[in-house]
């Protein structure tokens, strides 16, 4: 699932801070599109369901954080910020299309964003973070019962997955910062698997997304200091496709933001 770009995002999105330069809509529309189209080519066209952008919603391009999914089970989060909270309204009827046997809608005072969620196969880190609280994480482990769900602190940064992701099972990518460092302590405490971790000079460039196998990641142009860890996806996927995000970077989005993947 996939959202468009709303009109409102340039000036109305939130962000961790201001950007040196402005975001260019166009520029981030084109880069969207382009994220799109590599879904399609890798699931096929029908696979991709696109939702329409809201005027109202300028952060609604980032489809990650509203919802969770695992199976056939899908939780529909309290998003921590409140001004993002009518963005999960337009994921019920795809869920239906879906076929999805069990939508739950997480009740106050829990708040989660997805992109504190990271789901390695076998079980839940999840980041507790300035937008994801602790009853956001005792629901989500009540919506997925049959998996281990693990809470871990976010020091610095929007969410966990702002500094990780998975790259394959048992793989997972993660910035060398000191919070990226302080959550890989954690997990690494607290899991009920052993994992490889392959690390990345820029926190940013260790979000990455693995469709089936064809792993799409940030361009080495762009985080040089990254280079030698980008270039070594090849051996973790199919194929890898390098695609910029430069604009929904500067309003803190990042690649695994754009898309639920079911």
């Amino acid at each position: 699932i996939v959202r468009g770009i709303s009109p409102a995002l340039p000036q109305q999105a939130l962000r961790m801070e201001e950007p040196e330069e402005q975001l260019d809509i166009s520029k981030a529309n084109t880069q969207h599109e382009a994220y799109v189209n590599v879904l399609k080519s890798v699931l096929g066209a029908g696979n991709v369901h696109e939702l329409k952008a809201a005027d109202d919603l300028p952060d609604c391009v980032f489809v990650e954080d509203p919802v969770v999914v695992c199976g056939k089970t899908a939780l529909i989060n309290r998003l921590g910020h409140p001004s993002r909270r009518g963005e999960g309204d337009a994921f019920e009827a795809p869920f239906e299309r879906l076929g999805m046997l069990k939508v739950i809608r997480m009740a106050e005072p829990g708040c989660l964003d997805g992109g504190d969620v990271m789901f390695t196969g076998s079980e839940f880190f999840v980041g507790l973070s300035g937008r994801t609280n602790e009853s956001g994480i005792e629901q989500l482990a009540r919506a997925f019962p049959n998996f281990p769900v693990h809470s871990v602190r976010v020091d610095a940064g929007l969410h966990l997955k702002s500094m990780m992701s998975m790259v394959t099972e048992g793989v997972v990518a993660i910035g060398t910062s000191a919070g990226a460092s302080s959550a890989r302590r954690q997990i690494v405490e607290k899991a009920s698997s052993k994992y490889e971790f392959v690390e990345f000079a820029d926190d940013l460039a260790a979000n990455l997304v693995n469709v089936n196998g064809t792993i799409l990641h940030v361009p080495t142009g762009e985080f040089p200091k990254s280079a030698d860890a980008l270039a070594r996806l090849g051996s973790y996927g199919k194929s890898t496709v390098a695609l910029s995000n430069s604009e929904l970077n500067k309003v803190d989005g990042a690649l695994t933001c754009c898309s639920v993947l079911i």
